[in-house]
């Protein structure tokens, strides 16, 4: 089935960790939890009951970790790979981290607001994904019903949060209802509800960056895996995004080596785009492109490993008062003309 949009918030500095119960429990596919179904694909229905009692008192520990700007408190109840994770984008930006993070969190949703679905587990009940609906106001939109998940890790001997997620349910009337109703069925069915399959890895810790970078991609119908420079590592899957790049990019020789194939869950494999781009770090300049990958539909979608070059010209475009020539990105595969052009 296809998969549900997403609007991650795992990567930014808004709800990024969740608190460890006040007492250590036991993994949720334990053999302490007397309601362990477990399929073929590794995903299992934990007790009901428990889960819910565990996921309301992590989420709710965390979120007072983070209004009260507890850095202790989010250490111990942030998995190892999120710490890492929001490190690496605040050094990234030029921010001091921990400080940058608490000073820029905002506040995270109540589950009070939200009504209890259900949960899974995964990995032999050391992952697990609850799942809560509600309604939610993104941005300057009205409030609309979405599907709020929280995936935890069992790590070190506590449940700790990686991230959580959101789905807009207000074009999805006939998921909505079987939410509503506890349907857990819903929850196998449809991707963005499952558990994690494996405990996250932590990336390596980043350098300051030379230059601060961000990657968008836009990749409907296909799954990419990326890594820039060695060490920011990226993934997309049948969405549009931005993301910075990890110890930033640099002057001269930058790397770029990804993988490209079509998502498990669409058919269709509308046109792709890859841009990396030098970010503006002095007020007026804008960003300027440095690589791309452009396909239309009919394109075969190939990745590869690539060597792109920042250039002295590449930054002094990015002033708007630049009358040079405007220089080029590295072009995967060579741009088809423009309707008109001539060639």
């Amino acid at each position: 089935m296809r998969k549900l949009f997403a609007t991650s918030v795992a990567a930014g500095i808004v709800w990024v960790g969740v608190a460890a119960a006040q007492q250590t429990p036991t993994p949720a596919g334990s053999q302490a939890n007397t309601n362990l179904q477990v399929t073929p694909d590794g995903i299992a229905t934990p007790n009901q009951e428990k889960a819910r009692e565990l996921a309301d008192t992590t989420y709710n520990t965390w979120r007072l970790s983070v209004q009260r700007g507890d850095e202790a408190a989010w250490r111990n109840s942030t998995s190892t790979a999120r710490q890492m994770k929001v490190r690496n984008l605040i050094v990234s930006e030029r921010g001091s981290f921990p400080r940058d993070f608490f000073r820029s969190a905002r506040q995270a949703p109540q589950l009070e607001n939200f009504h209890f679905v259900g949960a899974l587990s995964g990995c032999n009940g050391r992952t697990m994904a609850a799942t809560y609906i509600g309604k939610m106001q993104l941005g300057d939109a009205g409030a609309k019903e979405n599907a709020f998940v929280l995936e935890f890790v069992y790590e070190n001997g506590k449940w700790r949060l990686d991230q959580t997620r959101f789905f807009d349910l207000s074009r999805l009337p006939g998921v909505l209802k079987r939410l509503r109703g506890r349907d857990l069925s819903v929850l196998r069915e449809q991707d963005g509800f499952h558990p994690y399959r494996s405990i996250p890895s932590a990336p390596p810790a980043c350098a300051n960056p030379e230059l601060i970078g961000k990657v968008f991609v836009d990749c409907p119908g296909r799954e990419i895996e990326m890594r820039i420079n060695g060490v920011s590592i990226h993934e997309f899957d049948d969405e549009r995004r931005a993301d910075t790049i990890s110890g930033g990019l640099r002057r001269g020789a930058n790397t770029i080596t990804y993988t490209i194939k079509p998502s498990s869950n669409e058919q269709d494999h509308p046109s792709m785009a890859i841009g990396v781009f030098v970010m503006p770090e002095t007020g007026g300049n804008h960003p300027v492109c440095v690589f791309d990958h452009v396909l239309d539909e009919k394109d075969a979608a190939n990745g590869g490993n690539f060597t792109f070059t920042v250039t002295n010209e590449h930054i002094a475009s990015m002033n708007p008062q630049y009358k040079g020539e405007q220089p080029q990105p590295m072009h995967a595969v060579p741009l088809k003309p423009k309707q008109g052009d001539k060639r």
